[in-house]
């Protein structure tokens, strides 16, 4: 820019641009209620003014840099991983903030949260199936940064969003028992993923109630070939059952396998029940029945959340369980 030329200002944008100043600014830090003819309307005048909002400057002056990240711990199986940052960089867009995104292990989240820090974020989304650790030692690793939890913590009293593994277990197990199944079969997460340990747990206390033995279980890792090889391993026990319950419904496409090279029928011989509810559930062979979790909205929650706790640092943290629905397919029968 020319020495002595006057500097330009988003008041001269909205100017020229026809536009209020709170408009230009809704461009500038991207938000979404700006219609997209007006957005581009506002980002030519910019270019031709040569205007560009100085963001550091921003930060400065309000404190805030409007920037979230995503910190993924411990994830070695990504599954929905991907649809779930895009679910929760869409949900930022919309309200003005960018989403990074990094990784660690449960030793490196402390350096983690130190690298957020460094890179000035206003908050954290902590996605950390396999993280277990008190209340008190995650405040301290946060070094003050807000942050929420998009994971079933129950035994936590901070921040955090997940779907509620006690009551979404207790809708697949009292499903099969009521179409007359009395000899479950269970492949569970491993027991270190959080949603594993209360899978396992809830199975066998729901079966206690009704007076019935758990049948063969054998723990998955999420993939497709872990879920396939548990089956087998199931079968090799010898142990009768009339129904499978699976970890996840891409985990039941493994099992399915399974039992058919076994010359089993689904669900004339074996009943099928998955987690979930992916795309894939739907077109599987038979379609296969599952517990659902919408996780699209658990995602958005999530940033939601974060941006509440950011906007009001005094507010009382608790966490926000989401409840699950039954979606019934042909991969489950009722006993005859």
């Amino acid at each position: 820019m020319v020495i002595g030329k006057k500097k330009i200002t988003i008041r001269d944008v909205a100017k020229m641009a026809g536009v209020s100043y709170q408009t230009v600014s809704r461009v500038i830090n991207e938000s979404s209620s700006v219609a997209e003819e007006t957005r581009k309307r506002v980002l030519h005048t910019m270019h031709e003014l040569d205007f560009f909002p100085n963001k550091v400057a921003r930060m400065l002056s309000t404190q805030r840099s409007h920037m979230l990240e995503l910190i993924i711990v411990d994830v070695i199986h990504g599954g929905r991983l991907a649809d779930s940052t895009k679910n929760m960089a869409h949900a930022a867009k919309e309200a003005g903030y960018s989403l990074l995104v990094s990784e660690t292990d449960a030793d490196g989240l402390g350096a983690a949260f130190d690298s957020a820090a460094s890179r000035l974020v206003d908050g954290v989304v902590i996605y950390a199936p396999r993280l277990h650790i008190k209340d008190e030692d995650l405040l301290e690793l946060s070094a003050g940064i807000p942050f929420v939890r998009r994971d079933y913590v129950s035994e936590s009293k901070l921040a955090w969003v997940g779907f509620d593994q006690v009551s979404a277990t207790r809708l697949a197990v009292e499903y099969l028992i009521g179409l007359g199944h009395r000899q479950i079969a269970i492949i569970p997460p491993s027991a270190d993923m959080l949603n594993g340990y209360w899978r396992s747990l809830i199975f066998k206390q729901i079966l206690q109630e009704h007076g019935l033995e758990p049948g063969p279980s054998c723990a998955g890792d999420y993939s497709i070939r872990s879920a396939y090889e548990a089956t087998h391993r199931i079968l090799a026990t010898q142990r009768p059952f009339t129904a499978l319950m699976v970890g996840t419904d891409t985990m039941a496409l493994g099992a399915l396998r399974a039992l058919r090279e076994h010359q089993l029928r689904i669900p004339d011989d074996i009943s099928v029940i998955g987690f979930d509810n992916s795309e894939l559930a739907a077109y599987s062979e038979p379609p296969l029945t599952v517990v659902e979790f919408k996780f699209a909205k658990q995602d958005a929650t999530a940033v939601k959340y974060l941006i509440e706790i950011i906007n009001d640092p005094a507010m009382e943290l608790h966490p926000r369980v989401l409840m699950s629905n039954l979606v019934i397919r042909a991969s489950t029968r009722k006993l005859e």
